[in-house]
C-alpha cells in the first residue's frame, strides 16, 4: 500500500491536488453516491441468487448491509479480505446463515469478478490497441495467468459440485490417517461449502448472474464517467466519454483486486496512470479524480456500513471479541 501511494504521488504536492479539485460539479458528486448505492444493490441482488439453495431467507437489504460492512472492514483492517468473513458473519448473526456455505456463495461471485475484469481488459485493449501494454507493461500476461486461474477454480467448483458427499468422504478418508479429529472438522467445513455451491446446478440462476453482472459493471462504469463529468473531462481538449470509461473502470479494477487495504495506493495508482497514460489528462487532475472516487465510494460505505456492524454486533452477536469472531470465520 505504502509503495503504491509513493508511486502514485511522489512527484504531486497537496496544493496542486486541491486546486484540481476546487471546481468539482457538486452535482455529479451526488450522482456518483447515487450509482455507488445502486450498485451495492445490484451486487446483492447477484449475491442472494448464488444464496438461494443454502440461505434461502436472506433478502437483499440483509446482502446489502452484509457488502457495505464488507467494505467497511476492508477499509479500517490490516488483515487482507477480512471483510469477506464480516459479510458472512453479518449474515450469520442476522439471518442465522451457515458460514461455511455463505463463503462457498462468496467464492463463486469473487471468480465471476474476475472473468468480467478479464473480459473489459481485453476490451479496454481492443478499444486502445497497443496502448494498454506500453502503459501497463505485463498486463497481458497478469490478464492471461488470471484467466487461467479463474478457469481452473470454476472447474474445481463444478467437480467438487457434482461430486458432493463422495468427495467430501474421499478427502475425510484420506486426511482420517493423519488425523481422525482433523478429518472430521475438515469434512465438515467442506459439505458445508460444497451447499454453498448449490446455484452452480441451478439453470435459471444464470440469467439472474447474468443480467445482474451486466447491469452492475454499467453502474461501475457510469461512477467513472460521472467523476470525468464532474472534473470537466468530457469536454474541452478531452471529450472522454463511456469508452474511455471503461477502460479506466478495468484498469482501476486491477487495483482493488490486489490485497492492498481498502484498496489504498494501488486503485490511485491504477486509476491516475490510466487517465494521465492513456487520455493524455494531466498528472495532478488525474490523480485528484483518483483520490476523490476512491474517498466518496468509501465514505459512502463507511456511512452505511459502520453502523450496520455496530447494531448487529450488538443485537445478534455472539458472546467473544469480534476479532476472535473474525478469525473462526476465515
Amino acid at each position: 500500500m505504502a509503495a503504491f501511494l509513493y508511486w502514485a504521488f511522489k512527484d504531486l504536492d497537496a496544493g496542486s491536488l486541491w486546486a484540481a479539485m476546487a471546481g468539482v460539479s457538486p452535482r455529479w458528486l451526488v450522482a456518483m453516491v447515487a450509482m455507488i448505492l445502486i450498485t451495492a444493490v445490484l451486487r446483492a441482488w447477484r449475491w442472494v441468487v448464488l444464496l438461494r439453495p443454502v440461505a434461502p431467507e436472506i433478502t437483499i437489504v440483509d446482502a446489502t448491509l452484509a457488502l457495505t460492512i464488507c467494505y467497511s472492514v476492508n477499509l479500517v483492517s490490516p488483515i487482507p479480505r477480512a471483510g469477506e468473513a464480516a459479510r458472512a458473519l453479518s449474515l450469520r448473526w442476522s439471518r442465522g446463515a451457515s458460514v461455511s456455505a455463505v463463503v462457498g456463495t462468496i467464492v463463486v461471485e469473487r471468480v465471476i469478478d474476475l472473468l468480467w475484469l478479464i473480459f473489459f481488459i481485453a476490451a479496454s485493449a481492443a478499444l486502445l490497441p497497443g496502448k494498454i501494454e506500453q502503459a501497463f507493461p505485463g498486463i497481458r500476461t497478469a490478464a492471461t495467468g488470471t484467466l487461467v486461474l479463474a478457469i481452473a477454480a470454476i472447474l474445481g467448483m463444478i467437480v467438487v459440485s457434482a461430486y458432493q458427499d463422495r468427495g467430501v468422504n474421499f478427502v475425510q478418508y484420506l486426511l482420517s490417517r493423519i488425523s481422525p479429529r482433523l478429518a472430521g472438522a475438515i469434512a465438515e467445513i467442506l459439505s458445508r461449502f460444497i451447499h454453498g455451491l448449490a446455484a452452480l446446478r441451478t439453470p435459471s440462476a444464470y440469467v439472474e448472474i447474468f443480467v445482474s453482472s451486466c447491469l452492475l459493471n454499467l453502474g461501475y462504469i457510469l461512477i467513472t464517467w460521472f467523476s470525468f463529468a464532474a472534473f470537466g473531462f468530457d469536454k474541452g481538449p478531452w471529450e472522454l466519454g463511456l469508452e474511455a470509461a471503461l477502460v479506466v473502470m478495468a484498469i482501476s479494477s486491477i487495483g482493488v483486486v490486489l490485497p492492498a487495504q481498502g484498496g489504498i495506493g494501488t486503485y490511485h495508482f491504477f486509476y491516475g496512470n490510466a487517465l494521465h497514460s492513456l487520455f493524455a489528462i494531466p498528472m495532478a487532475p488525474a490523480m485528484a479524480c483518483a483520490t476523490l472516487v476512491h474517498a466518496i465510494s468509501n465514505l459512502t460505505y463507511f456511512v452505511v456500513g459502520a453502523p450496520a456492524l455496530y447494531f448487529q454486533r450488538r443485537r445478534y452477536g455472539r458472546r467473544g471479541t469480534l476479532t476472535q469472531e473474525f478469525d473462526a470465520a476465515q
